[in-house]
């Protein structure tokens, strides 16, 4: 059994055989392939330009052809083998969307109440209490100067 490569080339029948299998265009063969190509090539060019002439022809009439567009009968036997879509029941709906609604309002009654509990617990119970917890970094202040010692 022969081995063919770089190092042994390449024969006419393997050229044929790349070049019916990737086209008459070379730079689309196997990297491998191309370098044993060109050597043959340049030693029979001749032989090798009239495979790759056959080939490139071949190449052209595939480059060129186009899907044909489906036509209608075809289109129509398609979606009647296409399997029918299901209607939803009307309950499964009606539960969807109130529950979404139900769980919404709860989840804003929820928050609303966590805030009202949040704040009262943080927050000063009068005017002169919040005054006093925002002057408390204050050395020397008079909070009697502000008129608000009663209230």
């Amino acid at each position: 059994m022969r081995k063919e490569g770089p190092a042994m080339g390449m024969d006419l029948d393997r050229f044929a055989a790349l070049a019916s299998a990737y086209g008459g265009d070379v730079s689309r063969w196997p990297p491998a392939d191309r370098e044993v190509a060109a050597a043959l090539m340049a030693r029979d060019p001749g032989a090798t330009a009239e495979l790759l002439a056959i080939e490139s022809e071949l190449d052209g009439v595939l480059d060129a052809w186009r899907t044909p567009p489906a036509g209608a009968a075809l289109r129509e036997a398609i979606l009647a083998a296409a399997p029918a879509r299901r209607a939803a029941a009307a309950w499964r709906t009606w539960v969807w969307r109130t529950g979404l609604g139900a769980g919404l309002v709860a989840a804003g009654a929820a928050g609303l109440m966590a805030g009202v509990v949040v704040s009262g617990a943080v927050a000063p119970a009068g005017e002169a209490d919040v005054i006093a917890a925002a002057v408390t970094g204050y050395e020397g202040l008079d909070l009697d100067s502000t008129g608000l010692e009663g209230v």
